[in-house]
Formats: C-alpha cells, sequence, structure tokens
C-alpha cells in the first residue's frame, strides 16, 4: 500500500517516501561510507585524497540494478554496494572504501539520521496539531454537550474540556519525544564485534571523528545488540499516533447523524457513498485509527527485537530492515492526516446544547449532588435510580417521577429539585484554562526539540 501509485497517499507522505525510497536509502548509505572515508583522512587512516574521491560518489549515478545483482551473487548485504562504489574509483582509491567497518555500522547509522528525521518530522506537526487544539479548546471553552461513559449519554461537559484532554495528551507526546531525543539517537561504529580492534589505539578518536562528520551522537559503548533505542522510539511514535486516533475515533462517533456535533472537514469533491448519496463518511478519522494499530503492531515487533544474542544477531537487527521504515511511513502518514483532521474541523454547537438541553437525564449527577448533604449520598442514589428507572419506562418525564417519590417518602420532604433544565459543566472551563496556560507557558519556554 505505501508504494501503491492508486493509494499510497493514505499509507506514506512526501517526507516519508523521500526519505525510504530505495535510491535515498542506498544514497543514504554511501554518504555514511564517505563521512566514514573523511574521519579516517583527518586521522592519517586513508589519503586525503581517497577520502575525497569516495565523498564524490554521494551526488554520482549509482546503478541500483547493479547493486542488486552484485547483492544476490555475493549473498551480502553490502558488498554489491562495495563492488560498484569500487567501480566508480580510480584503481589506487578502490581498498579504502568500507574500510575497516562492518554492515551494522553503516546500516544502523544510516537509520539513526532517518529516525532524526522522522523525529523531527513528528514533533513539528505534533507542535501545529497541539496549538490547533489549545485554540479550539479556548473558543469552546463553555460550549456545553453531553459528556459520555460507556457509549451511553452522562452528565455535561464543555466541548473545550473534551479538547483540553486531547491537546493535554499530545503535550504528553511532545514531550515524550523531546525527553528521548538524546537517548535514542546516536551514531554506530563498532567494527566486527563492537570492540573496534581492527583501528587500534586510533579506535575511539575515529569514532568521535566520524559521529561529527555524520552530525549524530558518539555513544559510550557499542550498541550492536543493544535495540532498545530503536524500541523506545518506536514506542514513542505508537503513542503519539494512538493519542491521535483517540481523537479521530472521536470524530468518528461523534459525526454519527444521530449525534451530529462534529464533523470532519469536506470539500466538495468528495465522495461519501456511491449508493447513499446522503452519507458523509470520516473517511481521515477511520484511517488514522487503522495507520495507529499498526504503528502499534510494528512497535511490538520493534521491542521484540530487542532480544539478541552475543555481540551480533541479524535475526532482530534485520527485521528492522522491514518494520522500522514501515512504521515510520504510516505514523507520519497518521500525524499528517489528524493535523489536517483537526485544522478542518467543524463543530456543531448548536447540536452539542441541543443534545444536553433535551436530554432528561443530563442533570442525574447534580440532583445527586443537591440530596446528598440530606439524605446521604448512596441513599440519595438509590432513590434518584428508583427516579429515572420509572421515568425511562414511562414517558420520559422526570419531574414528574421526582415529584411520586417526594410524595411517597417523606424523607424527601422539603429537598431541593431545582431548575433540571440549567446546565452545569462542574469544573470544565477552569480545567481548559489550565491546559491552555500551560500548552502557552511551554511554548515560551523554548522546550528542546529535534534536530
Amino acid at each position: 500500500m505505501i508504494d501503491s501509485i492508486v493509494f499510497g497517499h493514505q499509507w506514506s507522505t512526501e517526507l516519508s517516501q523521500s526519505i525510504f525510497a530505495e535510491e535515498r536509502r542506498v544514497r543514504r548509505w554511501v554518504g555514511v561510507i564517505a563521512a566514514l572515508g573523511r574521519a579516517q583522512a583527518t586521522l592519517g587512516i586513508i589519503p586525503h585524497a581517497a577520502a575525497d574521491e569516495i565523498s564524490g560518489l554521494v551526488d554520482g549515478e549509482i546503478d541500483l540494478a547493479a547493486v542488486a545483482a552484485a547483492t544476490r551473487e555475493t549473498s551480502h548485504s553490502t558488498l554489491g554496494l562495495i563492488q560498484v562504489m569500487q567501480s566508480m574509483l580510480p584503481a589506487g582509491m578502490r581498498e579504502y572504501v568500507y574500510y575497516g567497518t562492518t554492515v551494522q555500522d553503516i546500516t544502523d547509522t544510516s537509520m539513526m539520521i532517518e529516525l532524526a528525521a522522522v523525529g523531527s518530522e513528528a514533533w513539528v506537526q505534533l507542535h501545529q496539531i497541539e496549538l490547533a487544539l489549545i485554540d479550539l479548546a479556548a473558543e469552546h471553552r463553555s460550549t456545553p454537550m453531553l459528556g459520555r461513559t460507556h457509549g451511553q449519554p452522562g452528565a455535561p461537559i464543555s466541548f473545550g474540556f473534551k479538547v483540553a484532554s486531547w491537546a493535554d495528551e499530545v503535550g504528553r507526546s511532545i514531550a515524550r519525544l523531546a525527553d528521548m531525543r538524546d537517548r535514542v539517537l546516536a551514531v554506530q561504529f563498532g567494527g566486527a564485534v563492537g570492540a573496534l580492534g581492527f583501528f587500534g589505539d586510533q579506535a575511539l578518536g575515529l569514532r568521535r571523528a566520524f559521529a561529527a562528520e555524520v552530525g549524530l551522537p558518539e555513544p559510550a559503548v557499542s550498541w550492536l545488540t543493544a535495540r532498545d533505542r530503536i524500541a523506545e522510539f518506536a514506542t514513542g511514535l505508537s503513542i503519539a499516533v494512538s493519542s491521535l486516533a483517540r481523537i479521530a475515533n472521536e470524530v468518528y462517533s461523534l459525526q454519527r447523524r444521530e449525534i451530529g456535533e462534529v464533523s470532519e472537514g469536506s470539500g466538495d469533491s468528495v465522495v461519501g457513498s456511491i449508493t447513499m448519496p446522503h452519507k458523509r463518511n470520516p473517511e481521515s478519522s477511520e484511517q488514522i485509527v487503522v495507520l495507529a494499530r499498526l504503528v502499534r503492531s510494528h512497535a511490538a515487533t520493534l521491542t521484540d527485537t530487542m532480544v539478541q544474542e552475543h555481540e551480533r544477531d541479524a535475526r532482530g537487527w534485520k527485521a528492522e530492515w522491514a518494520v522500522f521504515p514501515e512504521l515510520c511511513h504510516y505514523a507520519l502518514t497518521a500525524i499528517s492526516l489528524s493535523k489536517s483532521l483537526v485544522d478542518g474541523l467543524e463543530v456543531h454547537a448548536a447540536a452539542m446544547r441541543h443534545n444536553v438541553e433535551t436530554d432528561p437525564y443530563a442533570s442525574s449527577e447534580q440532583l445527586l449532588r443537591r440530596w446528598s448533604p440530606s439524605l446521604g449520598k448512596h441513599r440519595a442514589q438509590a432513590l434518584l435510580n428508583e427516579v429515572y428507572r420509572t421515568a425511562s419506562e414511562g414517558d420520559n418525564d422526570v419531574a414528574a417521577a421526582l415529584a411520586d417519590v417526594v410524595k411517597r417518602d417523606g424523607t424527601t420532604s422539603g429537598l431541593v429539585v431545582g431548575d433540571l433544565t440549567v446546565v452545569e459543566t462542574g469544573a470544565s472551563e477552569a480545567m481548559v484554562d489550565r491546559v491552555v496556560a500551560a500548552a502557552h507557558a511551554r511554548r515560551k519556554s523554548g522546550a528542546p526539540g529535534w534536530p
């Protein structure tokens, strides 16, 4: 689906394609090999002329068909690329390509560059989503609607309160990404078994120079079979995208015509159903939920690959080659779709007010609050449960059912019923204010982001 001409836009973005398209990935490997060559030249390990020649290949034409043929012939992950690179160099420079390094040094470092690009885009777009949400929460700070539990109408809240909950959760995903950045980003350079024995006493100086060349932090120790960095990043993206799926799922539910409180933005050319012209389907919301499921599944696989053997274990490491790009495609697409969803969300405040004002049971919590001081909370709850059961079995006339209970039960004499049509949203507005203020304060503080 990611590479589908017809459906690819629902499973990947232009950025994710630019990062993970095969030609770009192979060119990135060439770039990492060239960066290693430049680092080696600074320490006198290979000639500067060789490093320059190798670096010149970064912008050259790489024959992918030749790389593929040599890879199949040698049955080695990168030897085909090495041989093609050698064929593009002067004879005296060919021995300096891929000098003393291993597949994992190149592919793990390349994956970290990809991870940094994905993390940066996710961080930026989540910030944009959060800003749209806090603006929406502030706008609808006092817009009343029904709160719902177990899929059923409950007590009133404000729509701003619901949106503030979304914004607060997205804010935590932003914080997680920022917090994990320095833990997950690291160059990989370990050589045969991680000890860099090929380079003798120049090993750590070379790793430091290599890290500087590729723009990644240097780790304390090689991490050939320590895959927690990948797993943490995948899990962080999974949480972030699942938070967005919660928003999408809510839009999916509230867009139902029998509720009709929000709608996805929709252009004139969008068709909901070929056979039912009246339909306006929540396509983006559905797709976000689908993508989030796939991201969670892939994150679980990447966590499973943490269990590896000894100093190199391709059984776990190579699984990342398939799963990590897909996870990133799906995550960036879900984030992009969520931004469009939030930016274009249509809020039907009149429908929200209508639904809460015409629900005869929406005031039950407030009645319980008024009766509890006199009757005790549990006695009041039992009586009111009888009231609402009686009303639901009859004509939903809650006022009449209340009057009947008061008449029959002397202990309720003099209790305040109050105006059942008054909509009270509790501390909704105060909590909206707190979330909005905290988000703005965090933005003003200049919290660290991604490179």
